[in-house]
């Protein structure tokens, strides 16, 4: 696979799978719901909200790409 240059930086882009990360976010962004219900567990829904998310993100609009220099995806 060529290698691409970020949007942002210029620099190196790597392409990780996609799958992982947003099977993972979007287990997190169902595992915030159930928190919702307790709250023991508010506190930690407020930390995987953002992070589910973001995985879902990346992995569907940054298609799995990361810069290695500045640590960002770009949408695209």
């Amino acid at each position: 696979m060529p290698a691409m240059t970020c949007k942002t930086c210029g620099g190196e882009t790597v392409q990780k799978g996609r799958r992982r990360p947003l099977l993972v976010g979007v287990l997190l962004l169902a595992s915030t719901g159930v928190a919702a219900f307790h709250p023991y567990l508010w506190a930690a829904g407020a930390i995987l909200l953002p992070t589910g998310a973001y995985l879902v993100a990346w992995a569907t609009l940054g298609k799995g790409r990361w810069c290695r220099h500045c640590k960002r995806f770009s949408v695209s």
